[in-house]
This record gives C-alpha cells, structure tokens and sequence, in this order.
C-alpha cells in the first residue's frame, strides 16, 4: 500500500518577502527599542547620582544647622548670660567717651604683662570654666568668645588675640545694626592645627524683648565633616567632592582647602548649576579635561539661603564607561544581533537580484529555401 507523505512547497521569492516584512521590521524596531531604552536607562542612573549627591548635601546640611544650634544654646545658657548683663551693668552712666578710652587702654597693654589681672579676670570667670566645659565634652568646638554688647570680651575659652572684638568684621556681622543675626564664616585653613574650621556667631538676646546684649562665636572644627565626604565607595569608584560656588575644593579624595585646587568637574557642570532646568536634572554627562567622558551628579547644599558664606555644591562623579558599562554591554549585543539580522536579509536580496536567471526565447527551426530565394 503506498505511503502518502505531507509536502509544503512555498515559492523562493515568497520566502524572501516573508523575510522581508517580518525579519526587517522586528529588527528596524529592536535598534529604535535599545536607543530609547539605553536613554531611560542612562537617566536613570544619572538620577541615581543626583539623589546620592542630594542625600550628601542634606547629611552637611544638617551638620552645619546642629553646630548652630549647639552655639545657640550656648547663647542661653543662665552663666554666658549673667556674665554679660553684669558687663553692661558696668557702662550705665559712662559716655562713649569714657568707654572709648577704657577700652584703648586695655587694647594697647593687652599683649603685655599689664593686661594680666584683666585676662585672669576674664579667665577665670564662672562663664570662662564653663565654655572650657563645653569644649572638653565636644572636641570639635575648637575656641569660644563671649562678648558684651559693646564688643569687649567678657568670656573665653582662651586668650583671644585681642580684647575689643567690635571693630572685626565677624562681630558686626552679628550685631547686624544691633538687630543681631547668626553669622557663618566661610570655611577656613588652619596650618597650625592642620584644620578646616569655620566661625559660627550668635547673637544673646534678652528674654522677653529680644534686645542685643552680647555675641557668641565659636570656631567649629570640620574635619569630620570632610572625612564623610572622603570615604570610599568600593566597587562604584565614585568620587565625592565638596566646593565652593566658585570652584574651590573644599574636601575631594585628592585635595583639600589646603591644596586651593579647582574642581574640573565643578567647571564642566556651572552652567546647568545656573539654571532651573539643570539644577532639576540634576546630573549631566560630559567631557571633562584630563578625565574623559564622566557623569556628575550635583547638588546645591542649600546653606547659603541661610548663611551667605556658604555657597557649598556636592559633587559625584564617575568615569562614564563604568557608570553605564552594565546596560551598554546589553545593549550592544542586541543591537549588534539585530544588525546582523538587517546584513543577512540585504544579503539575500542582492544575491537574489544578481543571479536571477535571464528570461529566454523559444527556438523555432529555420525554414529550407532554394537559392536565390526561388522556388523549385
């Protein structure tokens, strides 16, 4: 009995239009899928490294709000303030004359052994020990100066270079006109103690009117702060840095205030830093002097609003090859797949259109003849 076997014949030319409108297309759609998708994710990523930079900024934030607020209590402490009604006390009734040459006697012989009883006095005070107590129990607090409403010194931590503190400029930024107003000093180098510190003043006010009475001012170390900024970030690579508003390293992997280097990268990203749209966007790729194509994510620490002295951006970096190296591997073998797809389907074609068989024409035998074209 014969076998009936199943055939599926389907014509050359019908098989390369089947490829042609399935094969083409997917693949036309799998390289404009991998662009768009490569774009989502690299926006992804850069998002990624806006919120590191933002959480960084908000942790130096909150750090400098606490240093005023451990000031500020310092400022209402009962003992600061007793000292500095009591020096008040002692200018009713004197003109500004008197006071004027009281305070220049003691200002010419206060770096000589005639100011002695007065520094002593001034050491020795009951708000004297008790800011040296506040600096034992935070070591971060590195001096502290407590002065009357006129400027003169009434308590210390130590002795401060000079006893009329009115004619310094962080003094009057505290009296504000005598309304009184926290002041930050921009951060500062110390070569001594090899440190960065900044000056954090507030103003004593009396309860009830909030009258100016005095200043409080405290130099703050930030070392800790830095050393926050610096700490590795294994195996991401990334490099955290803290600068000022016009490009100064405060405190990078590899430099510091100490150094007065320029951040490369803060000059790669100012103009979107100026800008609502790029401050939003918040990170940027781009092309970096001696550093090659990057992604910086960049945050504004928000603490000049506050403190116009403190103009602090957070910058986080990383090379762009590794930063994307996970989704372009991906996405480069699709696309090269797809590729390859497109190469093979143009192959066939061409192959097909080049040795395609030439169409003929039937041969007819020639007809017999007499010769000279008669008839026999």
């Amino acid at each position: 009995m014969p076998t009936q076997s199943f055939e599926l014949r389907i014509s050359f030319r019908r098989l390369l239009i089947g490829l042609l409108v399935t094969v083409a297309p997917i693949c036309v759609v799998a390289l404009y899928a991998i662009t768009k998708s490569d774009k989502e994710l690299q926006r992804t990523i850069g998002t990624h490294f806006k919120i590191f930079a933002e959480s960084t900024a908000n942790e130096i934030s909150d750090f400098i709000h606490e240093r005023v607020i451990q000031v500020g209590g310092i400022a209402t402490a009962p003992v600061v303030i007793r000292a500095v009604n009591e020096a008040n006390r002692s200018y009713r009734g004197a003109s500004d004359k008197v006071f004027a040459g009281r305070i220049q006697r003691i200002e010419e012989g206060w770096n000589g052994p005639e100011a002695g009883p007065v520094v002593e006095r001034i050491l020795s005070s009951p708000a004297s020990v008790w800011l040296r107590r506040c600096q034992e129990l935070d070591p971060r607090i590195l001096r502290i100066t407590v002065t009357d409403a006129r400027g003169a010194t009434v308590a210390a931590t130590h002795k401060t270079l000079d006893y009329f503190q009115a004619d310094e400029d962080y003094w009057q930024a505290i009296y504000a006109e005598g309304r009184g107003a926290v002041n930050i000093t921009d951060v500062l180098y110390d070569d001594v103690t090899r440190s960065s510190y900044i000056g954090v003043g507030v103003p004593i006010l009396e309860a009830g009117t909030n009258r100016f009475i005095g200043t409080v001012d405290a130099l703050v170390d930030v070392s800790s702060l830095f050393a926050f900024v610096n700490q590795p970030h294994p195996p991401l690579n990334l490099q955290v840095s803290l600068v000022k508003d016009d490009g100064t390293v405060i405190a990078a992997p590899d430099a510091s205030l100490a150094t007065k280097m320029t951040s490369p990268e803060f000059l790669a990203v100012q103009d979107s830093l100026r800008t609502i749209g790029g401050r939003q966007t918040g990170y940027l790729v781009t092309s970096v002097p001696e550093l090659g194509q990057r992604l910086i994510g960049f945050a504004d620490t928000g603490l000049k609003e506050d403190y116009r002295n403190l103009s602090w951006v957070v910058l986080v970096s990383q090379g762009a090859r590794d930063a994307f190296a996970s989704i372009r591997l991906v996405g480069r073998l699709t696309a090269f797949l797809a590729l390859i797809g497109l190469a093979m389907v143009v192959m066939l074609v061409a192959y097909v259109s080049l040795h395609r068989r030439e169409p003929f024409e039937e041969l007819h035998p020639m007809s017999e003849s007499a010769p000279g074209g008669g008839s026999a």
